[in-house]
């Protein structure tokens, strides 16, 4: 018995205790956040939006195999820098030489027919103006009565056989000519495949692509090489038809290629075409760029496009918040923070155009981190 009342009357002193404790903490208040304020206004601002594209060589060829055959050797590979005229690969050309010596020695055969039958033209021209001559004599000869008809029409004979003897040794001569044109001919003829044999560079380039090795066999036709040209390079960019409008003002544009870090190219639109699926609502414009060191086919640029002036209500951008996955602005309503959604229009790198705010509205534009709806704020002075 005596234990249990000296429990009771500890406890019975420390509950007044606890409960003054309780009391002093539930008395403590926040301190209001200390806040700037600004009122917007209706203004215009200009803004700029970008579009991404790929690089892409103005020139590009898929070099291929003029003369089928068995690739013999491919002399290239992707990356390497070719100039114009240089060998890419050669076509085994054995078969295609042997055809070709074989219509040279033809034109030698033809060449050596037709000295043989202008050789014979002459001689048959030679008899025939000895025979010329003789027929004239004799023919003097009978007129004066020194000899008879007979040996005047014997004369006579010679003669004409020598004007036959004439017109073949010609009609010679000429098929000989046609002989050696056609020997020519199938040279002309017989070494395009030897000369076709060996791919060479269209341009001066890249080699992006190689599609044989070294022993296959390949048609005519067959892809052999693709080559672009990294001198003349344009951006390809698929700009929605809403956009257009702005970049169709807009001959001269620039363009940020990711790859070069911060330099921006000046560049030079050329062509907008629409698409040709209507579904995209979307146009591809070629923009053409200047040379410019290190800039290779397939690097990623954005085109940048001024669009036109917009009007609403400006608000700093920094003054913008996102909460719950709504972005909005505070103000101060009873010495409290208020959220107001709006929603952001246009922006640049300082300001927003924004809905849901009326003009002449005073928000919030310090302090925002600490901010939520309903905390105690007091506006500092200006």
């Amino acid at each position: 018995m005596k234990h249990s009342g000296l429990l009771t009357l500890g406890l019975a002193l420390m509950l007044p205790l606890q409960a003054c404790g309780g009391n002093t903490a539930s008395t403590e208040a926040a301190p209001a956040i200390f806040v700037r304020t600004v009122t917007v206004h209706r203004g215009s601002l200009d803004t700029t939006t970008d579009f991404s594209g790929s690089l892409i060589a103005v020139h590009r060829a898929t070099v291929g195999a003029l003369t089928p055959g068995r690739i013999a050797t491919v002399v290239v590979h992707a990356g390497d820098r070719v100039a114009q005229g240089q060998t890419l690969a050669r076509v085994d050309s054995a078969q295609y030489a042997a055809m070709l010596a074989g219509a040279r020695a033809g034109v030698s055969a033809a060449g050596a027919g037709s000295t043989a039958a202008a050789a014979g033209l002459a001689q048959a021209q030679s008899r025939y103006d000895l025979a010329a001559k003789t027929a004239q004599r004799m023919g003097n000869l009978y007129a004066a009565g020194a000899i008879s008809k007979e040996q005047r029409d014997q004369v006579a004979t010679q003669l004409a056989i020598a004007r036959a003897g004439v017109a073949q040794a010609r009609a010679q001569v000429d098929a000989a000519s046609g002989g050696v044109a056609a020997a020519q001919a199938g040279v002309v003829a017989a070494g395009v495949p030897v000369n076709d044999a060996t791919i060479v560079a269209p341009f001066d380039g890249i080699v992006t692509k190689t599609f044989v090795r070294q022993g296959e066999v390949v048609g005519a036709g067959s892809p052999v090489v693709r080559i672009e040209s990294d001198g003349l390079l344009e951006l390809q960019v698929a700009i929605p038809l809403t956009d257009l409008a702005a970049i169709r003002s807009q001959r001269e544009v620039s363009v940020h290629v990711d790859a070069l870090g911060v330099t921006s190219l000046p560049g030079t639109v050329r062509s907008v075409a629409p698409s040709d699926n209507p579904a995209l609502r979307s146009a591809m414009v070629r923009i053409d760029l200047p040379s410019h060191p290190g800039l290779l086919p397939g690097m990623f640029a954005r085109v940048v496009i001024r669009v036109p002036s917009q009007r609403g209500t400006l608000v700093p951008l920094s003054a913008l918040v996102v909460r719950a996955d709504q972005t909005g602005v505070f103000a101060v309503r009873n010495s409290k923070a208020v959220f107001l959604p709006v929603e952001s229009v246009v922006s640049d790198t300082r300001s927003a155009i924004v809905t849901g705010l009326s003009e002449g509205s005073t928000i919030i534009v310090t302090g925002l981190s600490q901010l939520t709806d309903g905390t105690a704020v007091t506006v500092s002075a200006q």
